[in-house]
């Protein structure tokens, strides 16, 4: 999870309607064969001790019948006191960023992307600018945000903005221009050494996957090829002017000095491939499951897609691959990704053994933002909690 994202610490706007409550745990829980009890605790003094409304956990077993257990803490909506839906859905953010390196890596695969080939060949005279060129930057560079292009953040609403203009609509095409009016991170594209999130990068490479397909829109490859195969029918992208999330769902909350504002509605469309994708942990953890155990790439490109290069040593982010976060655990690596928006928060992935081979899933998702890297650290011991000292 990159902490310093799109989604930034925020104080209500001016005139917004705060809801000002005590947050209590709600240690109810899933049937399932076990119940894990070191994980339900983790989570009810997360939600105690760090001022969160609701989180919930989904543990799922490997294997084509993986047992799966969702456990909740807090309340799923601060206004009534309704507990956490059981597996509701959720923003996930950033985590939409491995489905669309899937279907990038799928078409690598199929000789209709290459790796090492120039983003101009796929966007010709689309990345031109200060903060870049395309003739000098890769697809695998976009993938592994070893661009260099800065990011668009500064021209979203955020701080006590973000509470007035939610719905505030801001389009892929917008956005990348006022990337490269920036200063590139990095020079040269690359660089030895070098790494910087960017959500620029996978803006073009929903574009990449557009050009390529001929596809309306990347979201129906994601689709076609991932979500449909894998019968994740809960998981999905907002359609224009859909503010809402569909189904059974927690509120998401930013924090203000006086308590919490509700954002749950909200024109997400500003994140696109970067990040605007609806689903619940246990579809986002039968992805992972689906993804890191081979059903959806080939070897080669399976292998290409885990192969790590170093991102921020002892920050959000560990290593990174092509889509793919891993930070290391007191029993093995957690690889997937981590998504962090307005009103979500969310670590997914699955544990890798010390012989590399993949195990249980678990994606954990709190309904507001990490304060600061103390919460994130918080977060990940209740993944490490999940992965490591669970017993199976």
């Amino acid at each position: 999870m990159v902490v310093r994202s799109l989604g930034r610490s925020l104080v209500a706007a001016a005139g917004a309607v705060l809801c000002v409550v005590t947050i209590a745990a709600v240690p109810v829980r899933a049937s399932a064969d076990h119940e894990p009890t070191a994980l339900q605790v983790q989570l009810e003094r997360l939600v105690r001790e760090l001022g969160i409304p609701g989180i919930l956990a989904t543990v799922t077993e490997p294997g084509s019948h993986g047992r799966t257990t969702t456990l909740r803490a807090g309340t799923g909506d601060l206004r009534t006191g309704l507990p956490v839906p059981m597996d509701g859905r959720v923003r996930i953010g950033s985590v939409t960023k491995a489905f669309v390196a899937t279907v990038v890596l799928q078409l690598v695969g199929e000789g209709r992307i290459g790796l090492d080939t120039a983003v101009e060949r796929y966007l010709p005279g689309v990345v031109r600018g200060n903060g870049g060129d395309g003739r000098a930057i890769t697809v695998r560079q976009l993938l592994q945000h070893t661009s260099g292009l800065p990011d668009p953040g500064d021209l979203l609403p955020h701080d006590e903005e973000f509470a007035r203009h939610r719905f505030d609509h801001h389009d892929r095409g917008e956005l990348i221009r006022h990337a490269l009016d920036g200063r590139p991170t990095f020079v040269p594209p690359g660089a030895k050494g070098k790494w910087a999130y960017t959500n620029t990068g996978y803006l073009l490479l929903g574009m990449i996957i557009e050009r390529v397909t001929g596809a309306r829109s990347w979201h129906d490859e994601v689709r076609r090829r991932i979500t449909e195969p894998l019968g994740l029918r809960k998981t999905s992208s907002p359609r224009p002017a859909q503010y809402r999330v569909r189904g059974p769902h927690p509120r998401g909350y930013i924090r203000v000095a006086s308590g919490m504002v509700d954002v749950t509605e909200q024109d997400a469309g500003y994140l696109d491939a970067a990040g605007d994708m609806i689903s619940t942990p246990g579809e986002v953890n039968r992805f992972f499951l689906a993804l890191l155990r081979g059903r959806l790439l080939r070897p080669a490109e399976l292998a290409q897609m885990t192969r790590m290069t170093s991102a921020t040593p002892g920050g959000p982010v560990e290593h990174y691959g092509l889509g793919l976060e891993r930070n290391e655990l007191t029993c093995g690596g957690f690889v997937g990704h981590s998504g962090q928006m307005h009103g979500y928060s969310t670590a997914a992935g699955l544990l890798v053994d010390r012989t590399g081979r993949p195990g249980r899933a678990v994606t954990v998702t709190i309904t507001t933002e990490p304060r600061d890297m103390n919460d994130f650290r918080h977060l990940m011991k209740a993944v490490d909690t999940a992965l490591c000292h669970v017993a199976g």
